[in-house]
């Protein structure tokens, strides 16, 4: 049986995004995907501060809802499924791209073929 706490946390933030789709004419199906995607991504960062994984939630969320469909959408049939998917692995990719652009030496590309 779910405790109550996390019984209310569940219904509140279905609730929520309801609303929100409604009142703002928003896709809810892309919405819930994101917003689960997010959520996931945000818990499996437990290394790092609230604050930063706040942050990390709302870009997940905007990315997600935004490019999920229009990135994955021919990969997956559902909208939602692209959100999720996409909300879930877009900051970590971002991260993993930034790494990879400062191992870059710029200085070799330039020189001329010997």
């Amino acid at each position: 049986m779910a405790e109550p706490s996390s019984t209310t946390v569940a219904v509140s933030t279905a609730t929520g995004i309801t609303l929100t789709s409604l009142l703002t004419g928003l896709d809810p199906n892309l919405l819930i995907g994101s917003a689960a995607g997010a959520s996931l991504f945000v818990m499996s960062a437990s290394d790092l501060g609230v604050l930063t994984r706040l942050i990390y939630l709302c870009i997940s969320l905007g990315m997600g809802y935004i490019g999920g469909e229009a990135v994955l959408g021919h990969i997956f049939g559902e909208p939602a499924v692209a959100a999720f998917v996409f909300s879930a692995c877009v900051v970590g990719l971002g991260q993993k791209l930034i790494k990879s652009v400062d191992k870059i030496d710029i200085n070799n590309w330039l020189r001329p073929p010997k």
